[in-house]
């Protein structure tokens, strides 16, 4: 099976079922579907062969549903770019992935406007070359063959990595990656066909691009939103009778601030997924009292298509489960995992270790990064970068990534067990540590911190909060306050950035 044989399913067993609004008009499965094979007939005429890589930098929207497909439908390799780089990255990233074309729209345009050779496309027709998606998906297919390729190991996307830990590295995922995530997702959320997924979280990230995959696989209802925002969130759960939606903490706790949120309908509601850092049970539990027990803490990364870890559903009861409620639960099926040891062998229960994992879903390898690709893959595993251990029940608890662990006076000091600490301070909104090269300590645990709006706690006062929890050593030695901290564009904390600002400062 290839990606594209998704919208060709529900294409031709859900025809007449909603797949996405524009405007108040609900288009269907059967429109889509005719839509994204003229649009990949006229993109074979324009020159683009099956084996091309071309790019898309949008917001959320049906365009992006209808490349993706469209895409496949060619047997290209389909580049999504992080809508929030500059354009001197976007340039980097269109050059360092080879990309012959960019489809992109009016938001976005302006970071692709001057890289000369390359076909441009934009969803209204505006774009160098002229070329329209809506002229494309109006234009007769004629005998249009679709790409059967070489199988489901073909490369579909290359994924370019966050950047939270040094340069980008694209992740070449295939079909086989792709559909095996889509699936998985599938069976652990319990999705169904009368679903309505709120795209909140960036469709160009694996945060997202599954629910593309699997809510059209299923004949599901998608609701787009173009870039996040807290208030308009909550407005579309309660006007399209959301039913699962998918956010990193920050944004789920954003939502929390929103005017009057705790009188607003949520009943609709049936899952929240959250991911890519932890939550402070303080913080779940707030979550819980505006949204209902429909909470999904899940563990993945771009190398394996997404989710590796979930905790289980129904989901965990609050009062009795303990700290069950911060693992990122157990293996998903179809994945395997083990915790090693510096010697590369199996840890003992509760021993923190490196993260591998194994499965259909993980990745090809990085795109022309071979060295990279040999460190990283094992013998079929692969070696994910992240620290944690394991209960006697096979939950997952992430300590920390390896990169970010610290050592201060010889100590090793994982920086989400301070996070953690300061979370629990009521006047911290958000919070990151990371290790400073200090003189006297090799790294000095210094904490980035935003307070919540018409608080002032101080940083003695939280470092006397931090005490109340933690040993004294890994307690911050310095507090930054900020506005805000760098995110990239799933909402990941960029410790990079952090850490940089600080080497400039």
């Amino acid at each position: 099976m290839l990606l594209h044989d998704l919208l060709h399913r529900a294409g031709r067993y859900h025809a007449d079922r909603p797949a996405y609004c524009v405007g108040d008009e609900w288009r269907s499965y059967g429109e889509v579907a005719a839509r994204v094979t003229r649009a990949a007939s006229a993109m074979r005429r324009l020159g683009i062969a099956s084996g091309d890589h071309v790019a898309v930098i949008a917001e959320n929207g049906p365009f992006f549903l209808e490349v993706y497909f469209a895409c496949s439908l060619v047997g290209l390799v389909l580049v999504p770019i992080n809508i929030r780089l500059s354009a001197n990255e976007v340039d980097f990233l269109l050059t360092d992935s080879a990309a012959r074309a960019v489809f992109t729209d009016a938001a976005c345009a302006p970071l692709v406007d001057r890289k000369d050779g390359l076909i441009h496309i934009r969803d209204d027709g505006a774009s160098t070359d002229g070329l329209s998606w809506e002229a494309m998906c109006a234009t007769d297919a004629g005998e249009f063959k679709q790409y059967e390729g070489g199988g489901e190991n073909d490369p579909v996307h290359i994924c370019y990595t966050g950047g939270t830990t040094g340069k980008p590295k694209g992740v070449m995922l295939s079909h086989r990656n792709v559909i095996a995530s889509a699936g998985n997702k599938i069976v652990l959320g319990g999705f169904q066909r009368d679903d309505v997924w709120l795209h909140a979280a960036p469709m160009f990230h694996q945060a997202d691009s599954w629910a593309t995959f699997s809510f059209t696989a299923l004949g599901a209802r998608h609701v787009f939103m173009p870039r996040f925002d807290a208030a308009t969130a909550v407005d579309l759960i309660e006007r399209h009778a959301i039913t699962g939606f998918q956010l990193v903490p920050t944004m789920i706790l954003m939502m929390l601030e929103v005017a009057g949120v705790a009188k607003r309908d949520f009943s609709s509601v049936r899952r929240v997924l959250y991911g890519s850092a932890p939550m402070p049970l303080e913080n779940l539990h707030r979550c819980m009292d505006v949204f209902g027990p429909v909470f999904q803490h899940i563990y993945g990364l771009t190398e394996a298509a997404g989710t590796v870890a979930a905790t289980p559903w129904p989901p965990l009861d609050r009062e009795t489960s303990g700290n069950k409620l911060l693992s990122c639960g157990q293996p998903i099926i179809g994945v395997g995992m083990e915790i090693r040891n510096d010697q590369d062998a199996p840890c003992l229960v509760g021993e923190i270790g490196r993260i591998a994992v194994s499965g259909a879903n993980v990745m090809r390898g990085y795109w022309r990064r071979p060295a990279e690709t040999a460190d990283t893959l094992i013998e079929g595993w692969l070696d994910t970068g992240d620290l944690g251990f394991m209960d006697d029940d096979g939950f997952v608890y992430i300590v920390d990534r390896a990169k970010d662990m610290i050592i201060s006076g010889g100590e090793n000091i994982y920086s989400t067990e301070v996070e953690h600490a300061l979370y629990e301070h009521r006047d911290i909104l958000e919070a990151a540590v990371i290790g400073f090269p200090d003189p006297k300590w090799g790294e000095a645990v210094t904490a980035f911190v935003v307070r919540r709006t018409g608080t002032n706690a101080s940083e003695t006062e939280i470092i006397a909060h931090c005490r109340q929890s933690i040993a004294a050593y890994k307690c911050p030695k310095k507090i930054i306050f900020m506005k805000q901290l760098p995110k990239s564009g799933a909402g990941k904390i960029m410790k990079t950035e952090l850490r940089n600002g600080l080497s400039e400062a």
